[in-house]
């Protein structure tokens, strides 16, 4: 088995359709992933560039060490389970379970045996020698199965293998797969539109829409801290209830009479500057819950709808700030006789706020930004009067640097470090004030100490803090970026050679163009070949290699069809602005 790495993979098909964008990722040896998204998504498109039945239009695929990008899809030693099977008609099940061994020469008694083996493994001995058509759905599915397991492959990639089978057997075979996955430890990529498997399948799933990749987590994550409204309503069934409200200090407000107070773990995790405006609410349906009289968030006079399904019961009700029915799912016997009025309360702690580009506004920094007085001095850069970057101008993107006098340091929320690593150090403190749980870490949600900026930071899961506590934190100084007032980054810890700033990648035909005024591209075409590149948020930093090796950097305008190794054809003269 082996690791499977996808790299800044994008599809694009004839006319400029997108079906890929911009797809990283990395996956385990022996994780079992599975990609989920409405029909169109892409999902399929991705898992046949790694099979390599799709050819990529950018980036890189590594299947275990080996960069597959221009391999045959025979010589990648991956097995692909269809949605259709694949099964050889005229063969008979044994024959369909060994036809790869005999295609590669191994002897008759190794085939048998492993087919024996696998035959085992899936409870089929009794149909080898049948033919597919004498087999029902999942007996044909089980077969597929064996007849990528036989081979051992490096990963196994299936395409909504049970799609075709009905409800119950469906069930029955999701459970088998997963009991599979962890007898054999393989690589598992699953795609599938059906969030149930999703959920119960896969150690980790990729969440996508329109080409690009919404969220990448656990099961557990996604459901309990979707990033933003589309991965908070695709998983769960019944799906999140969204209400239009307005947030007035500590209250949402569904109408002038009407609004939920916020949880102090709610208020705490917020992302500051939502005071006054209109955000979108998510509430489940499971976090309702009956309330009495005395203490209640709805009363409810009216149920249009009642859905008794024997483990929950489900009311469809209008509320306002939302012209679908809200519905709520109960815990009730199945004898219960609802009536009017109902009081309901929610659990205010397990909420969701999504501002109006839909993202969550409780949700961990992806980076902390944090002010800071800097000034350049003898090529070296003062941060704060406490710390220093020496030979700046080697590391700077930008010459205004030199005026800076104003800015951010910006750190990823998985950087900080509770244990002082070295003198040099950034250090910073912050109090605790909220926490969550995630599968893999403890995500700490507080307030840096004096000035009250949020921070965000993580934890292993035995490393725990109470509200309230002040923590230090800490990051090697080559770790952290210079920003600007605008939060662009302007350095990177490496060194900066020939900068040649604000040149822009076009596109013409199906050639890619350098457009710059600098003059060493005027005077002969040159093939750039792109060593590396940096996210400078609406820019990219590249290191480049020409055809005399030596190494440039450029500053251009981001551009998705970019990516590591790509041939840049530049005709200065030739290209248009």
């Amino acid at each position: 088995m082996a690791k499977v790495k996808l790299i800044d993979v994008s599809k694009v098909y004839k006319g400029n359709v997108r079906a890929v964008s911009d797809f990283n990722l990395e996956i385990e040896d022996g994780e079992f992933i599975i990609f989920v998204g409405p029909s169109g998504c892409g999902k399929s498109t991705t898992l046949r560039m790694i099979a390599g039945l799709e050819e990529i239009t950018s980036g890189k695929i590594y299947i275990g060490d080996t960069l597959v990008n221009n391999i045959e899809p025979k010589d990648r030693d991956i097995a692909m389970v269809f949605q259709n099977y694949a099964l050889y008609p005229h063969m008979s099940v044994f024959d369909n379970l060994g036809y790869s061994l005999k295609c590669h020469h191994e002897k008759k008694e190794v085939i048998k045996e492993k087919v024996e083996k696998v035959a085992k493994l899936l409870n089929i001995q009794e149909l080898l020698d049948r033919k597919p058509r004498e087999l029902s759905g999942g007996q044909r599915q089980r077969v597929a199965l064996g007849r990528c397991l036989i081979r051992q492959p490096k990963a196994f990639l299936f395409d909504e293998p049970l799609s075709n089978l009905d409800a119950k057997l469906r069930v029955q075979m999701r459970s088998e797969i997963s009991k599979l996955h962890k007898q054999v430890q393989g690589t598992f990529i699953y795609v599938t539109h059906d969030q149930t498997e999703a959920m119960t399948m896969g150690d980790r799933i990729v969440v996508m829409k329109d080409g690009f990749v919404q969220q990448i987590d656990t099961p557990v994550n996604l459901y309990e801290h979707p990033v933003n409204i589309f991965v908070a309503t695709f998983l769960g069934s019944p799906q999140m209830n969204i209400f239009k409200v307005k947030l007035n200090k500590d209250k949402l407000y569904f109408s002038d009479h009407i609004y939920l107070k916020l949880s102090e773990k709610t208020k705490n995790k917020m992302i500051d500057g939502y005071d006054g405006k209109t955000l979108s609410l998510g509430i489940r349906p499971s976090d309702f819950d009956i309330a009495n009289k005395s203490s209640y968030d709805f009363c409810i006079e009216k149920i249009d709808l009642v859905e008794k399904l024997g483990n929950e019961t489900l009311l469809y009700l209008t509320l306002p700030g939302r012209e679908e029915s809200t519905i709520v799912s109960l815990k009730l016997d199945m004898a219960d006789d609802l009536k009017g009025p109902i009081y309901l309360k929610v659990n205010k702690d397990k909420i969701h706020l999504f501002n109006e580009d839909d993202e969550s506004i409780l949700k961990i920094n992806d980076y902390n930004f944090i002010p800071s007085k800097m000034s350049l001095e003898n090529d070296i850069l003062h941060i704060d009067n406490k710390y220093q970057i020496d030979n700046f101008s080697n590391k700077c993107v930008l010459s205004e640097i030199k005026q800076l006098d104003n800015g951010y340091i910006r750190i990823a929320s998985d950087a900080f470090k509770t244990k002082k690593l070295s003198k040099d150090d950034y250090v910073i403190e912050v109090e605790v004030r909220a926490k969550d749980v995630r599968s893999k870490s403890n995500v700490y949600f507080a307030k840096k100490v004096k000035d009250n900026i949020r921070i965000t930071f993580t934890c292993p899961k035995d490393e725990h803090y109470e509200l309230g506590d002040k923590v230090k934190l800490y990051v090697p100084i080559n770790e952290i970026s210079i920003c600007d007032s605008d939060k662009n980054v302007l350095m990177v810890d490496e060194n900066i050679v020939k900068p040649i700033i604000d040149a822009n990648i076009e596109m013409y035909g199906k050639e890619y163009y350098l457009v710059t005024q600098d003059k060493q591209f005027s005077k002969n075409n040159k093939y750039l070949l792109v060593e590396k590149i940096y996210d400078l948020n609406s820019k990219m930093l590249l290191r480049v290699i020409n055809q005399k090796n030596e190494t440039l950097t450029l500053k251009i305008n981001k551009n998705n069809d970019f990516f590591n190794g790509l041939m840049i054809y530049t005709k200065y003269k030739k290209a248009k602005k």
